[in-house]
């Protein structure tokens, strides 16, 4: 299964590490980084495993941190769309494609 991010997922990932490393030091940050991947592997693996959100979206929640990746399926491939918090806006990243 071929895996495409949406041109603007580096910067969701960059603006979340920058904030992390701020915060507590590059030991979160690094543990965040871990568990993006380790998610983005858990949506290659089994991409029908995660449900639904919207317009043909799945969502993939992170175990221990506030956030989640929106991705689509299509044949042959998955597109992760965006990176973001729990708690932002609903409507964020939405209108990627």
């Amino acid at each position: 299964m071929k895996l495409v991010f949406h041109r603007l997922i580096l910067k969701d990932l960059q603006s979340v590490l920058a904030y992390y490393t701020a915060q507590s030091g590059p030991e979160l940050a690094e543990c965040f980084s871990r568990e993006f991947h380790e998610v983005v592997a858990k949506v290659v693996e089994q991409p029908r495993h995660f449900h639904f959100v919207s317009h043909g979206l799945r969502r993939a929640n992170f175990p221990r941190f506030p956030f989640h990746l929106l991705y689509r399926e299509t044949e042959g491939s998955i597109k992760i769309l965006v990176l973001r918090h729990h708690r932002r806006k609903p409507g964020f990243g939405m209108e990627r494609q």
